[in-house]
This record gives structure tokens, C-alpha cells and sequence, in this order.
């Protein structure tokens, strides 16, 4: 019964085990059960799952971050720098020259990523809206934000007045 349920769970979920048997012989050849379950599921199916696959999800954000840059994260004061590390990634895969715009040849928007027409610039992707901190902090206006320097002390204030929500963490 219980077996003909593991593989009933199986087929629902797409999911691949193996089963050890009970001699010693085929338990020292047979790999371990490995249950992998779908996110998307209750929290109480997930849960052994979370437990299974930490060590890959810490390999994951390892991939997912830029460390020629944490060092001046920390200069500046984005801590925890691990963290900015990784908006770095998200936001902009490491390059401070990005930006999620388009424009003519007459200098109009002509595609933006945000549906509000505001669009974002920069290694931490700094939204234009921002424009009179941009000025105030860099002395610039928001095409400064193409600047790391700049870019970075926008986010000093952003992370100072509203912290990491403003990058929706």
C-alpha cells in the first residue's frame, strides 16, 4: 500500500525515487531516496525539500552576485554587502552602465521596462524618479546614475530612507 502511494505521489509530481530494499547487500549498491517536490505546494510538502536542497541554493546566489564590486558596496556603506551583491546581479547582471529604457533619435522614450514610463539606470538600477536626490547627491542629473560613483550614493539614501524595500526586498 504504502509503496503503491509513493509511486501514485510520484506520478503526480513528476517526481524521480529510488527505493532501497531491505537486504544489506542491496542497501550498501542502492542510492538514497531523493523526493523532489514542486514549489507551489503547501508549505508543510516543502519543507523537507528546503532542507535537502540548501546546500544548492547557497551555490545559486554564490553565481548570483558581483564581487569585483563588494568592495566598494562596503565603502560606501551598502551592507550587508552580500546583499547588494546580489541587487547588483538581479538588477543589472554586474554592469553599471545598464539601463532598461529605449529612446528616438530626438531623445523620446520609446520603451521602458516600468509600466509608469520611469525607467531605471545604473549597476543598482536607480529609478528615475529619483531625479532630486540624483541632483543633490551627485550634482548631476539622472543620466549621472550612469556613474558608479553617483549610482552608488543614490543608493546610499535610498537604503537610508526606506531601506531594501526600494528594491523589493
Amino acid at each position: 500500500m504504502l509503496r503503491h502511494w509513493i509511486f501514485s505521489a510520484c506520478a503526480l509530481f513528476g517526481t524521480i525515487i529510488t527505493i532501497k530494499t531491505t537486504t544489506n547487500e542491496a542497501i550498501a549498491t542502492q542510492p538514497k531516496v531523493a523526493i523532489v517536490i514542486p514549489s507551489g505546494l503547501p508549505e508543510n510538502l516543502q519543507a523537507p525539500v528546503e532542507k535537502a536542497t540548501t546546500q544548492k541554493n547557497d551555490l545559486k546566489k554564490d553565481k548570483q552576485s558581483c564581487p569585483q564590486f563588494e568592495e566598494t558596496f562596503k565603502q560606501y556603506g551598502l551592507l550587508p554587502v552580500s546583499t547588494f551583491s546580489y541587487i547588483a546581479w538581479r538588477e543589472s547582471r554586474c554592469n553599471p552602465k545598464a539601463i532598461n529604457a529605449k529612446w528616438d533619435k530626438n531623445g523620446n522614450i520609446t520603451w521602458t521596462l516600468n509600466k509608469n514610463g520611469s525607467y531605471d539606470s545604473g549597476l543598482l538600477q536607480i529609478n528615475s524618479s529619483w531625479k532630486t536626490v540624483t541632483k543633490k547627491a551627485c550634482k548631476m542629473d539622472i543620466p549621472g546614475l550612469l556613474e558608479l560613483d553617483c549610482n552608488l550614493k543614490v543608493a546610499k539614501y535610498l537604503l537610508d530612507n526606506g531601506g531594501l524595500g526600494h528594491w523589493n526586498l
